[in-house]
């Protein structure tokens, strides 16, 4: 049984939450919203901040204020000392809230217009992708991101990772569909990637690939994807293209949120630097190999697929134009 002191401070505590709601509630009805007051500043703490406000807004040029500029600013211009504590009261009191910057990639109205019309035919023709191979080239790198580090110490030994300068790396060229991952050949080192290795690769590769998937004799069903990269568009690639008969998309400049492959890849990356932590090009290549067959599965390749269909859409809408793309700080 509990005692009447405990029932007594429940029944009160409950109380007081009824009438803090409803006191909330009648303050919002009538628009009496409690202003922050600060004690060092008294009756300025609302002049100091639309000051800060306006230094913070009007930062448009690079938008890396500090909080110190402010500071500063507030001691040099008006003759204000504020400690960090108060600022950022202030800032939070005001509703100023930092966000990481979003980069978004500098598109040409030229490019605008290319993209505009790319985007506009698949969406014309309802083009469902099934058919298409999505190709691209990427290089992983050992130590390529940087590691959170969870500590109360500044100067965590965790925190101070060895960048060798020239770091291990491995280049490696790679196709997946929507019914699942496509061939992955890595270059040797030292090999460079321009034409005739890229089509070695491509008939070592690709066109064994296309006939396992669809049969030598449907080739002319598959739509390969690759970008403007100059060993792509060579005159003697496009030669091997018709040799093989099949039949290649056009693409559209500065488009790398069009190919779905793009997200594989940081799939890719993410899994082997949480699961593999290699240190040689041959651990690399053998946890991208395995990555390949054992966690690629159709359900991610067509996640990727639809979502590139998804920023078609977000294209069109904005003629051409760069797009936030959502994938890339939502996962």
């Amino acid at each position: 049984m509990k005692a009447p002191n405990d029932i007594c401070r429940k029944e009160f505590m409950r109380d007081t939450s009824v009438l803090t709601a409803f006191k909330r509630d009648q303050r919002e009805e009538i628009g009496d919203k409690k202003q922050y007051r600060s004690n060092v500043l008294g009756d300025k703490t609302e002049e100091v901040m639309e000051i800060v406000k306006k230094f913070f807004e009007e930062d448009d040029e690079e938008g890396d204020a500090t909080e110190q500029d402010c500071i500063d600013f507030l001691q040099s211009e008006h003759g204000i000392n504020i400690e960090r504590g108060v600022l950022r009261n202030i800032k939070h009191a005001a509703g100023l809230k930092c966000y990481p910057e979003i980069t978004v990639p500098e598109i040409s109205a030229e490019q605008a217009r290319k993209r505009f019309l790319f985007v506009h035919d698949l969406l014309e023709k309802k083009e469902t992708f099934t058919q298409w191979i999505w190709s691209d080239e990427s290089i992983i790198q050992i130590g390529a991101s940087r590691r959170i580090i969870t500590t109360t110490n500044k100067h965590d030994k965790r925190r101070f990772q060895g960048v060798r300068k020239f770091p291990r790396k491995v280049m490696c060229w790679a196709a997946i569909t929507w019914d699942g991952p496509g061939p992955i050949a890595f270059l040797e080192k030292g090999e460079t990637l321009d034409a005739p290795a890229y089509i070695g690769i491509l008939e070592d590769f690709l066109v064994p690939f296309i006939d396992s998937w669809k049969g030598q004799s449907h080739r002319d069903q598959v739509v390969f994807q690759q970008d403007g990269a100059s060993c792509h568009t060579a005159k003697v690639t496009k030669e091997k293209f018709k040799e093989w008969g099949l039949k290649v998309a056009p693409w559209a400049p500065a488009s790398p949120d069009c190919n779905p492959i793009e997200y594989t890849w940081k799939d890719m990356k993410c899994w082997i630097r949480k699961n593999r932590k290699p240190k040689s090009e041959e651990e690399i290549r053998d946890a991208a190999l395995y990555y390949w067959q054992h966690i690629l599965t159709k359900e991610r390749c067509r996640s990727h697929i639809l979502h590139v269909k998804s920023n078609m859409v977000h294209i069109h809408r904005v003629h051409g134009g760069p797009i936030v793309d959502k994938w890339k700080y939502n996962n």
